[in-house]
């Protein structure tokens, strides 16, 4: 499997489908070198009993990027990281397989490996490369779903292993491993030894082992060992053509180690596989973990979008509780996180809630602006979003000082004003009562939406009997607060 070309050969499970199209039936292009007399030793434990005991792993989680090493990288069917340079004699990593997503096309795939010499010259144009890789796939034929193990070595093709030598499920923990051991001469106490590879599988939740040897002869091409390599590939066809890579979410590498060394304390290179056509990104790379030993790649590119509730545009005066939900893309890897800060966004606090007070001491009057926004597990984070909660405590101050005189019949102008501190709703319902000399009500009007602290008046025909009344004038603000007492004036009817 190289860089910009891949190779895999890609085997169609006896499925009974003897007359699948040209590609069920096709020759894959072996990842081939000069032919090489040699010794293979393979090996593979039984399936694990039901209840295995699996270890424990435990890698950093991943977080935001602070490398000072490594370039960016892009490839037609590639997505990791590698390092070359060389001569490396080892790599290693665990990955969980994820879960393969059926696909309407024929057919997609995607593999999951580790490897030597793979960032070289294709063996196909150039006979004296090597290549050494190891690992897993899951591929979507015709919308059903198939899992398997394989392994490279030049200069064969891939060879897939059977489910009684290791079976793979999606959610399976491997460990993946390609070691290189220097020929050795023969001593008093130990034969001579071969130069050669260890290839080795681990399947730690089925506690099962395929382990395969080989050793290069003298007259065998020597193996480059000029790159290392942890990477998502979407694998080729015989004519090269790439498939298309299958939806599998979410892979997260952890552990993974090159000469026994985190990547990140290599000058490494972070790729992601792009479409050849377009240049699209269809399957990202994360940044390294801080210790550098971890990273995840997506099919994943979608923001999850949030849905805020208990927003409004009305003024409170007692507490308001925004609740968030977020949603994810279909078929994507799901909500991770929703977050939401209260000052800008210089800080967030993860939580699904928060309630904005409303103490008495008038501390949170006014508008306060909450930013939220989600993240799914893919790392994909959404574009902040806002909304505004109003809050006043402060109870307004109806004003009346201006005795009016009018006749009976006659337009007339009865002014007021209510005082209401800032910040504050900018609005009050007014109500103005009309009693007669006996102290009984004769007239109510109530006057909605009136600014505060300004002088309003309120205009009518007075059709009231002639004499003397009092105007009691109260308000409630927006936020629902009642003025602290009424206010009074006079009204002389001729």
């Amino acid at each position: 499997m190289r860089r910009w070309r891949a190779v895999l050969p890609w085997a169609v499970p006896a499925i009974g489908l003897a007359a699948l199209p040209v590609v069920a039936g096709a020759t894959f292009a072996p990842a081939a070198c000069a032919a090489a007399s040699r010794t293979a030793v393979s090996t593979a434990s039984a399936p694990a009993r039901a209840a295995a005991t699996h270890p424990a792993i435990t890698i950093q989680p991943l977080v935001a990027p602070h490398q000072l090493l490594g370039t960016r990288s892009t490839s037609p069917n590639w997505s990791g990281y590698d390092v070359t340079g060389g001569p490396f004699t080892s790599v290693t990593a665990t990955w969980k397989q994820p879960r393969v997503r059926p696909s309407a096309a024929f057919l997609t795939d995607a593999a999951f490996w580790v490897g030597i010499d793979g960032d070289s010259p294709d063996p196909v144009d150039d006979p004296s490369q090597t290549v050494e890789q190891i690992g897993t796939e899951g591929y979507s034929l015709q919308g059903r779903v198939y899992y398997d193990a394989w392994y490279e070595m030049y200069p064969g093709a891939a060879q897939f292993l059977p489910a009684t030598k290791m079976a793979i499920h999606p959610g399976d923990v491997v460990t993946a491993s390609v070691t290189w051991a220097a020929a050795a001469p023969a001593t008093g106490t130990a034969p001579a030894t071969e130069e050669g590879f260890t290839l080795k599988l681990v399947d730690h939740t089925t506690d099962t082992t395929f382990t395969h040897t080989e050793y290069t002869s003298k007259t065998s091409v020597a193996p480059a060992r000029s790159s290392v390599e942890v990477v998502a590939e979407a694998p080729s066809l015989s004519d090269r053509s790439i498939l298309p890579i299958a939806d599998f979410g979410l892979a997260t590498f952890r552990g993974c180690a090159f000469e026994d060394q985190p990547i990140g304390a290599f000058d490494w290179s972070r790729i992601d596989m792009v479409s050849w056509d377009t240049n699209a990104v269809v399957v990202a790379t994360s940044a390294l973990s801080p210790d550098g030993t971890a990273f995840s790649v997506t099919t994943d590119l979608k923001r999850p979008v949030t849905t805020v509730f208990g927003a409004d545009a009305v003024w409170h005066s007692r507490p308001v509780t925004l609740r968030f939900s977020a949603a994810d893309n279909s078929g994507g890897t799901g909500v991770a996180y929703t977050q939401y800060s209260l000052d800008g966004g210089s800080t967030w606090t993860t939580g699904g809630s928060v309630t904005l007070p409303a103490p008495s001491d008038h501390s949170a009057d006014g508008a306060t602006t909450v930013w939220y926004r989600s993240a799914d597990k893919a790392g994909n984070l959404e574009q902040r979003r806002s909304c505004t909660v109003l809050i006043d405590t402060r109870r307004p101050t109806p004003v009346a000082r201006w005795p009016v005189r009018t006749v009976r019949g006659r337009q007339t102008t009865l002014r007021y004003f209510v005082s209401d501190p800032r910040p504050g709703s900018p609005t009050a319902t007014v109500t103005l009562r009309f009693r007669d000399a006996r102290g009984a009500l004769v007239q109510k009007v109530v006057l909605p939406g009136r600014r505060v602290d300004a002088t309003l008046g309120y205009v009518f025909v007075c059709d009231l009997a002639k004499g003397s009344y009092r105007v009691v004038v109260s308000a409630t603000d927006a936020a629902g607060n009642t003025g602290t007492a009424a206010a009074t004036t006079d009204l002389l009817v001729r």
